[in-house]
């Protein structure tokens, strides 16, 4: 678990916060109070006194560097700590101090670690589904593959750690996220990520470096946790690389193209049933091309700020509990399914207001 220094000014807040995490993980079914290490990013008593209220084991180390770059090597000495002291231990799980985890967080972790060391495709497991809202997640058995890395509860492969991220770790001097750095291509090579349709964490933090209350308003607060304990995961061999694009294929098959002459962003545009798997396609001219997705992302009220959630040119959400397949036309290889008839959906952009210089 990690405690980002920018955060302890407000120390009090602080610590509240972090009970309410430490309460969230020591509830969840099958937790192991004697493998959960906090590290702490400076000297701080507060801090401290919480971690042994609970019984758990803290260190603190000396801080570096500023701003982001504190953050960043914060949690290099963080990761590479944990895998010194627990030398046979193939994983790790990353949390922050400003999450909930759902009661099966464990064993949603438990059903699906066995991945990485199976599918050399894939690159992390994490507990949060970035288009994961009230109204776009639904069914709690589901998992998905994704392009991206969401964190925010993840697990973390030793070997790809030790031989790939640790030796180039960003260094002190560059003002780097740690995550934005993670994600980048030539991190992830790739790889994907497995998540769960409904999120098995929540962040609940409103103050930070990356953070406000605002733009918790507006992207975190309405995220979907899990509430129900022991969910059996579906089909999760199916999750590896050659049987996923199977399923995919069959999803495909089984969905009902919907009316590409409505407005997609209108509630009309899914029909009043549910339970059905349903199909739209959005221009997308190339792999780089998501306009169209960032505007339908806004009109949806889901994560819009940069492309999250999609595998090969497609994205998976839940509307009116119906299973929606969103494809990118042509760039993604699934538009090939697409019916001659349908144009895809483009949706322009509002056009950039004139700034006035003064």
């Amino acid at each position: 678990m990690m405690m980002e220094a920018t955060r302890l000014k407000f120390v009090f807040n602080v610590a509240f916060l972090f009970c309410r995490m430490l309460r969230s993980l020591l509830s969840a079914q099958g937790v192991n109070p004697e493998k959960i290490i906090v590290f702490i990013d400076g000297y701080y008593e507060e801090p401290m006194d919480v971690v042994e209220l609970f019984g758990l084991k803290g260190v603190q180390h000396t801080p570096i560097s500023i701003k982001n770059a504190r953050v960043s090597q914060h949690y290099k000495a963080s990761l590479t700590a944990t895998f010194n002291l627990h030398p046979d231990a193939k994983f790790t799980v990353v949390l922050e101090e400003d999450l909930d985890i759902s009661v099966d967080f464990f064993s949603f972790l438990s059903q699906t670690i066995h991945l990485l060391e199976e599918d050399e495709s894939l690159y992390c497991i994490s507990a949060w589904n970035d288009q994961g809202y009230e109204h776009t997640a639904e069914d709690i058995a589901l998992l998905y593959r994704v392009e991206s890395m969401p964190g925010l509860g993840w697990v973390l492969k030793k070997s790809l750690y030790k031989d790939e991220l640790e030796p180039k770790w960003p260094t002190p001097e560059k003002l780097w996220d740690w995550d934005m750095w993670v994600r980048m291509p030539e991190q992830r090579k790739g790889r994907e990520c497995i998540i769960p349709d409904v999120s098995r964490s929540y962040h609940f933090g409103i103050v930070g470096l990356n953070m406000n209350g605002y733009f918790h308003e507006a992207y975190f607060k309405k995220h979907k946790l899990n509430t129900v304990p022991n969910v059996q995961l579906k089909n999760i061999d199916s999750l590896k690389k050659d049987a996923y694009e199977k399923e995919i294929h069959k999803l495909l098959s089984e969905a009902k193209v919907l009316d590409h002459t409505k407005n997609p962003c209108e509630d009309s545009f899914i029909p009043d049933t549910e339970g059905k798997i349903y199909l739209m396609y959005i221009r997308m001219d190339q792999e780089a091309d998501f306009t169209t997705w960032t505007q339908l992302a806004k009109c949806l009220h889901i994560w819009d700020l940069d492309v999250r959630g999609n595998h090969k040119g497609m994205w998976r959400l839940f509307r009116k509990k119906n299973h929606l397949l969103v494809v990118g036309t042509p760039s993604s290889p699934y538009s090939a399914k697409k019916p001659a008839s349908i144009i895809p959906i483009y949706i322009e952009p509002p056009p950039k207001e004139d700034v006035e210089l003064n």
